[in-house]
């Protein structure tokens, strides 16, 4: 079984990742897909006035909804998927998690930046192509006519 990783933030450049992922899934059925979702902490002044749980439940619900796009396309092709909401550094919890479950290999979409400026990566792209154990596929946004 391939297990991959996708880095799935609510954008429309992380849905072409999905599919993507399904263009793979259609041609090998031994694929098993991970969304997975990054909240970022909270700053620490917030935690010392809000309650632990109000929080995680906060990163929860916003982790969900960055994942409802994603979610549906593969269940409209009924893809069988992992999912999981992650809270820290981008970068750090994208490559733990593929090391943690054993993936070998980790999808995101990209910016979608044209000419000189796509030349330059984004820092969270740039940090996973370089903490990475395992191969970093970037996904192009389509452009849209």
């Amino acid at each position: 079984m391939l297990d991959i990783v996708i880095a799935v933030d609510g954008s429309e450049n992380a849905l072409e990742a999905v599919r993507h992922a399904l263009k793979l899934c259609s041609a090998n059925a031994q694929i098993r897909l991970h969304l997975l979702n990054v909240q970022p902490p909270l700053p620490l002044a917030v935690s010392k006035f809000v309650n632990h749980h109000v929080i995680r439940a906060f990163q929860q619900e916003e982790g969900q909804k960055s994942l409802t796009a994603a979610r549906a396309l593969l269940d409209q092709e009924k893809i069988p998927y992992e999912w999981y909401i992650a809270v820290g550094d981008v970068a750090d919890a994208i490559v733990s998690y593929a090391k943690d479950k054993h993936c070998e290999q980790i999808l995101m979409g990209t910016r979608g930046l044209s000419s000189l400026p796509s030349l330059l990566l984004g820092s969270i792209a740039t940090r996973v192509l370089h903490l990475a154990e395992v191969p970093v596929t970037l996904i192009p946004r389509k452009r849209r006519k």
